[in-house]
């Protein structure tokens, strides 16, 4: 709270701290230093630079090349993150396109089994022949053991035989326990890349927010007026509660924090359009409801892609990113967010994403081709699910829906039609459902829940 004669909470006990701890603000200066000494010294050296926060391991990967000298042997131990991350393509790129890769196994770190570092992070084992690789070649892939006798298991099999196709646009690897799942995942890889489209439908970009939780806090810090500022935790899939809000006054500095100077610049549709359009864009989004979803969560969670329609008039800060829609009316906004929420489309996103869903992974999924029906129906449920009260009447109109409360019977028999609607589109199999459902506890999905999609899709097909 802060008053005209009372600092912020956090800020008194900052002075508080260094008052019992005079040595720390030295300490603090000797690092940050320090910090700052390395990251120069890395990048006058060999290095390629990075970042303002770079990883020392990919520091690491990097000197591999140099040191492993031709039919050598790399084995080593990485974060998941290596495989997965924009920071880390280069490596990735390096890995599978010139060196004749043998294994990798990703292994979780639940309850700290391998290392006494956070139980949900998830660890690579590579093993590489300094080679170029052979026409055809393979590679092994296996995860992901959660304990010792799991991780002995998985090292005597043989893993699953993946061809760098199978791979994300960057050289993304997934992660698959099974040559069912690799092949699923195969068939949901087919089609656009988010970003496009199903179908080509509409086009968007991911934005970060309006406002960084961070840096961009004096906006509303002690302010109790002006337009509410929501978080990632702020909603779940449909269910738009604003938990947590805060409230920030609107004024030029902030309207302008949230215009964003260069919107959509590293996305995938940047090519494809000027900045003009992107910009405005963004202030058409800033106008009306939009699709947010969770930056931060986890392929362990109930759900990984955590997206919800938001009504208008409120912030966003970059824990809840949204999707700015060049080409799409409410129509393909809502279809999106409907494919988005679905269990196929969380069941791809899980392959890949570890800890935060960033727009480098979410613009390397794909959708399906959705023929008019299918587009429709989905587009109308997720529109319906979506209307929960008042603050999304235009939408509702724009939608042709109904807005307010959806009773749960209706609320499960709407998602069940998405579901099964989407599963259709890319052709999977009551075979391929179980696969998916293996993935979620029954209290994500509920036994109920999957008999009822798995009839659906079946009256479908």
């Amino acid at each position: 709270r802060t008053t005209e004669n009372h600092p912020p909470v956090a800020y008194s006990l900052v002075l508080g701290l260094v008052r019992e701890r005079p040595d720390l603000p030295e300490q603090l200066g000797d690092r940050q230093n320090k910090l700052k000494t390395s990251r120069v010294a890395l990048a006058a050296g060999q290095y390629d630079q990075m970042g303002a926060f770079p990883d020392l391991y990919k520091y690491f990967c990097q000197r591999y090349r140099t040191l492993v000298c031709e039919s050598g042997f790399i084995g080593v131990v990485l974060p998941r993150t290596a495989f997965n991350t924009k920071g880390s393509e280069g490596f990735r790129e390096w890995l599978y396109d010139g060196t004749a890769t043998r294994r990798v196994d990703f292994l979780l770190n639940k309850k700290r089994w391998i290392f006494d570092t956070h139980p949900q992070y998830s660890i690579a084992l590579v093993v590489a022949e300094r080679r170029p690789p052979p026409h055809g070649h393979q590679i092994a892939v296996a995860g992901t053991a959660t304990s010792e006798r799991e991780w002995g298991e998985q090292a005597a099999g043989d893993g699953i035989r993946l061809t760098p196709l199978a791979l994300g646009p960057g050289r993304e690897t997934p992660m698959l326990r099974s040559q069912a799942e690799a092949d699923l995942l195969a068939g949901l890889r087919k089609g656009n890349r988010f970003p496009l489209g199903a179908g080509g439908r509409w086009s968007c970009f991911p934005v970060q927010g309006d406002f960084n939780e961070t840096k961009d806090r004096h906006f509303w810090s002690g302010h109790h007026h002006g337009q509410p500022v929501w978080k990632g935790e702020s909603f779940d899939q449909y269910d738009p509660t604003g938990a947590g809000e805060r409230w920030c006054p609107i004024t030029e500095r902030v309207l302008k924090k949230a215009r964003k100077p260069r919107p959509g610049s590293k996305s995938l549709i940047a090519s494809h359009t000027t900045l003009t359009i992107r910009r405005s864009t963004v202030l058409t989004e800033l106008s009306r409801a939009r699709i947010a979803f969770r930056d931060v969560t986890n392929r362990t969670n109930s759900r990984t892609i955590l997206a919800c329609l938001v009504p208008p008039g409120v912030f966003l800060t970059n824990t809840a990113p949204y999707l700015a829609f060049v080409n799409g009316d409410p129509a393909e906004q809502a279809a999106c967010l409907g494919i988005m929420n679905s269990l196929p489309f969380d069941w791809q996103s899980r392959r890949f994403i570890e800890i935060h869903a960033n727009f480098f992974l979410l613009e390397g999924l794909h959708l399906p081709h959705l023929e008019d029906t299918d587009f429709n129906t989905i587009s109308h449920a997720a529109a319906r699910l979506s209307a929960v009260d008042d603050r999304f009447a235009d939408f509702a109109a724009e939608t042709g829906v109904e807005y307010g409360p959806v009773a749960p019977d209706e609320r499960t028999r709407l998602r069940v039609e998405i579901d099964a609607r989407v599963a259709g589109a890319w052709n999977l199999t009551r075979a391929d459902l179980d696969v998916i459902f293996r993935d979620f506890t029954e209290d994500a999905v509920t036994p109920a829940y999957r008999a009822a999609l798995v009839d659906r899709l079946e009256e479908l097909t």
